[in-house]
């Protein structure tokens, strides 16, 4: 799985969309003007990183990860030549969790640079936060990654992935609040993306973040239906 890993990071680095989007990314964040407070550009950063940022960044990984290996026939000669479904599906994850990892680190670097340029009184805390929630932001993306590739497992439909992908990275938290408000029952509370939100803030205050566990295990059912759903698809190898 190792060199199937290796190979898929290889063929993907190769291709300028995830170049273009971190590089895009990374002007935004030098050429705003900085917040009037330090806790008022963190909170920009958070929405930044989490909202506008991660829809960006994961288009472009789901396509070299996902979609353009489906087009191109690779995952299916992976399978025909041997490859246990099983692993395919966690070596795709694996593929976009170090792109993730990868992006969100250079974007965590890149605030810390602009962090330093500005009068603001921002502390080694507040710097350590934001690379927590950066780590979060990446779990998130993960999720919504592995929600998205299973509509595509189950379809073999990239565009179908493509459609859940944007709806939960741009819409679905926003969607699930509006649904709370109204109805006063915590569906967003409960759900994955509420659930890291939810540890994220139990850290802020000292606390352990039990709510990361069951978002943990809602991503751990995610993955589990992928592989099962992946193994049962019938294909023309």
């Amino acid at each position: 799985m190792r060199r199937l890993i290796g190979a898929d990071l290889k063929r993907i680095l190769a291709k300028p969309g995830i170049y273009i989007v971190m590089v895009l990314m990374i002007i935004w964040i030098f050429l705003r003007d900085a917040g009037d407070t330090a806790s008022e550009e963190m909170e920009y950063y958070k929405l930044f990183l989490n909202e506008i940022c991660l829809t960006f960044v994961l288009v472009p990984i789901y396509l070299a990860v996902y979609a353009d290996e489906l087009k191109s026939g690779i995952m299916i000669s992976v399978i025909g030549m041997g490859m246990p479904r099983k692993k395919i599906v966690k070596a795709k994850l694996q593929d976009a969790l170090y792109l993730l990892l990868g992006t969100y680190i250079i974007l965590f670097i890149a605030a810390l640079i602009k962090n330093s340029m500005t009068d603001l009184a921002i502390t080694p805390r507040q710097n350590m936060f934001l690379f927590v929630f950066c780590i979060f932001c990446v779990i998130r993306g993960i999720g919504i990654i592995a929600l998205s590739s299973l509509i595509l497992f189950l379809t073999m439909s990239s565009a179908a992935g493509m459609l859940v992908l944007v709806i939960a990275g741009a819409g679905a938290a926003g969607a699930l609040t509006a649904i709370q408000n109204y109805t006063k029952f915590p569906i967003y509370d409960i759900s994955f993306m509420g659930l890291l939100d939810g540890a994220y803030a139990d850290f802020q205050a000292g606390k352990i973040g039990l709510a990361l566990i069951p978002a943990l295990f809602y991503l751990f059912i995610v993955i589990v239906i992928n592989i099962k759903i992946f193994e049962k698809k019938e294909m023309n190898l």
